[in-house]
């Protein structure tokens, strides 16, 4: 029997509720307050073309937005799109391409474009050990000119290492590691004949590459100058062949022929840590191979193409320009309401733990390692920086325990690009503690 007694701890215990809850939707409002005000009124903010969404994966509610249906340069953000093809196209390792045997035991390979092939972040390579099998590999390359440059690409970036060339078949991540101890050390070493260095000619250490050639000359200031260098060298199948005999000490030829019904797929590198590595370091080169890599595995040459099919399958909420892998081209556009639903399509295809492993986490890790820093990281989002432009999305972790994911890009500013981050931390900051 249910007493007066009973009736007041009933109404007492919904006071509270009722109180706590209007606490909690006073303390939101406040906080959307304050961050749309900053919006308007910053004069960071206000001084430049700014696009922001905040969205409720579990509820799906929109919570703030501005400009969220204008179109942005990406930057970096672009990887995010890389990240989910991956994620839900690609298995547990990377596939290396698809493999037969020819009855004079040939081993006939159709690479899909690992990046992973030789790399020097990557020590252990569980295809070399299987290829090194063979007494004579036969490499099937896809008839499409594959270009070397993403288009928006800046061409005279060509020996810089955020810029290596893309192709069909990667190997020692398409650069040359030079690197000097005690020696001089070349990776790899077939092009110990191809560098020329200099010692005392000028002040500091210079390594240049001409656009058409691999012919590397170093300016050293002195013979025992400790420095490393990373630089693109010029991809093609010629050099491929030439690395691959070097590498394996097996002969090495072309092939017109696509391995048969009954290939097997050969796989490398496991697929999470080397999204995480692109990720984390914005790796341009990863994104761009990885990309190429999934849509071989689904059987095409035409890339461009394979990201129009995503495009449709992911169904997104305003049209979108993408035209490379790792942002590197001021041609994609992107807006902020359409990175939040591919972070909505990440989510959903994976967990907290691995968003956590492959984004970037603040104050701790990656790109952010410096930025939006606590006691237990709150931000867990990919950077995209060009001249003039920074953008930064993701998901933040509140004060109450929600994970809301979000979108801020920042195009066509002239300040420095510290001032744009400094305002961002502190609408970031605002939302942690207000949601």
């Amino acid at each position: 029997m249910i007493t007066m007694r009973d009736f007041q701890v009933i109404g007492i215990f919904c006071v509270f509720l009722a109180t706590s809850f209007s606490c909690k939707t006073a303390n939101q409002t406040l906080g959307a307050l304050k961050v749309k005000r900053t919006l308007k009124t910053s004069p960071i903010f206000s001084n430049q073309f700014t696009g922001f969404y905040l969205l409720d994966p579990t509820t799906g509610e929109v919570l703030l937005k501005q400009n969220e249906a204008l179109h942005f340069t990406p930057a970096s953000n672009t990887k995010i799109l890389t990240t989910l093809a991956c994620l839900t196209h690609l298995k547990d390792s990377l596939p290396f391409g698809s493999t037969y045997l020819m009855p004079d035991s040939t081993v006939c390979i159709q690479p899909f474009g690992d990046p992973t092939f030789l790399h020097q972040d990557f020590p252990e390579q569980p295809v070399i050990r299987k290829l090194a099998q063979a007494p004579h590999l036969s490499v099937a390359l896809p008839d499409r000119i594959l270009e070397p440059f993403g288009p928006g690409w800046a061409w005279d970036d060509y020996q810089y290492s955020f810029q290596s060339e893309r192709c069909w078949m990667p190997i020692y991540g398409n650069e040359v590691r030079i690197y000097s101890t005690d020696t001089l050390h070349i990776v790899p070493s077939f092009f110990n004949h191809y560098v020329n260095r200099y010692v005392g000619e000028r002040p500091g250490s210079l390594v240049y590459r001409d656009l058409h050639y691999n012919l590397f000359n170093i300016w050293m200031e002195y013979d025992t100058s400790t420095f490393e260098r990373k630089i693109p060298f010029a991809w093609s199948e010629e050099l491929l062949h030439t690395l691959l005999a070097d590498t394996l000490h097996i002969t090495i030829s072309s092939s017109t022929d696509a391995p048969s019904h009954n290939a097997d797929t050969l796989y490398n590198q496991a697929t999470l840590p080397t999204l995480a590595l692109m990720m984390q370091r914005s790796d341009n080169f990863l994104a761009e191979q990885l990309l190429i890599t999934t849509a071989r595995s689904r059987g095409y040459t035409n890339i461009s193409a394979f990201s129009k099919a995503l495009i449709e399958i992911w169904n997104l909420p305003d049209d979108i320009r993408w035209v490379d892998g790792s942002g590197l081209s001021r041609y994609n556009l992107m807006t902020p309401r359409v990175m939040a639903v591919l972070l909505q399509k990440i989510l959903n295809h994976s967990d907290k733990a691995s968003i956590k492993y492959i984004f970037p986490n603040g104050g701790v890790s990656g790109t952010i390692k410096h930025w939006y820093d606590a006691d237990q990281p709150y931000v867990f989002a990919k950077t995209g920086t060009l001249s003039n432009n920074h953008c930064l999305s993701g998901y933040i972790q509140t004060r109450s325990g929600r994970w809301l994911i979000f979108s801020i890009m920042n195009n066509n500013y002239t300040h420095p690009v510290t001032d744009v981050k400094l305002e961002m931390e502190k609408l970031l900051e605002t939302i942690r503690d207000r949601y």
